[in-house]
């Protein structure tokens, strides 16, 4: 995964949980207390986890909350660093089923050739978006995150539903997005 994320996950942890959680984090994974992530450098994914989940012990919230939580503070970051990537003439659906090209898009800008997780999103009714998510990680919190970000971006009310969770033991995870204002 691209430095840029983990270096959003630190601005989100030390926005929302204050520069002394991030501290603890930092000592709590084995990193420097000065750590920074480089931008353009790609790290393992399971650095994700590893922030996270001691960010969610530390703070007493569960690692899904801390995850969903990062993913939604992503959008404002992404549109204010990465907005000349989207059309303006985008809906809330539009966003939702470029997602993953825009993604791609921002990431490569940092790390050219990089991988990015796979987020696929198909129209599946006049009023749902089926998005499926796969990658080893299993952050399907943060893609939930994102989703109800871009909702609250665009002034749009949502109903998000997971209807498979690889955390459930299913093979990918399947998230549903309902609105009325498709």
């Amino acid at each position: 995964m691209q430095g840029v994320i983990y270096d959003a996950m630190k601005d989100y942890i030390v926005s929302t949980m204050g520069e002394p959680v991030w501290a603890q984090v930092l000592a709590q994974t084995g990193r420097p207390p000065n750590h920074e992530y480089q931008l353009d450098q790609a790290y393992p994914d399971a650095e994700m986890g590893l922030l996270a989940g001691s960010a969610a012990r530390i703070s007493g919230t569960p690692p899904n909350d801390v995850l969903e939580g990062f993913g939604a503070a992503l959008v404002p970051m992404m549109f204010t660093y990465y907005g000349f990537l989207a059309d303006p003439r985008w809906s809330y659906v539009d966003f939702l089923l470029n997602m993953e090209p825009l993604l791609h898009a921002a990431l490569r800008l940092h790390t050219p050739g990089a991988m990015p997780t796979k987020v696929r999103a198909v129209r599946a009714g006049p009023e749902l978006v089926t998005i499926v998510y796969e990658s080893p990680l299993h952050a399907c919190a943060a893609v939930r995150g994102v989703i109800r970000g871009a909702a609250e971006r665009y002034g749009t009310e949502v109903v998000v539903k997971d209807e498979n969770c690889v955390l459930r033991g299913d093979p990918t995870c399947v998230i549903t997005v309902h609105s009325a204002a498709y």
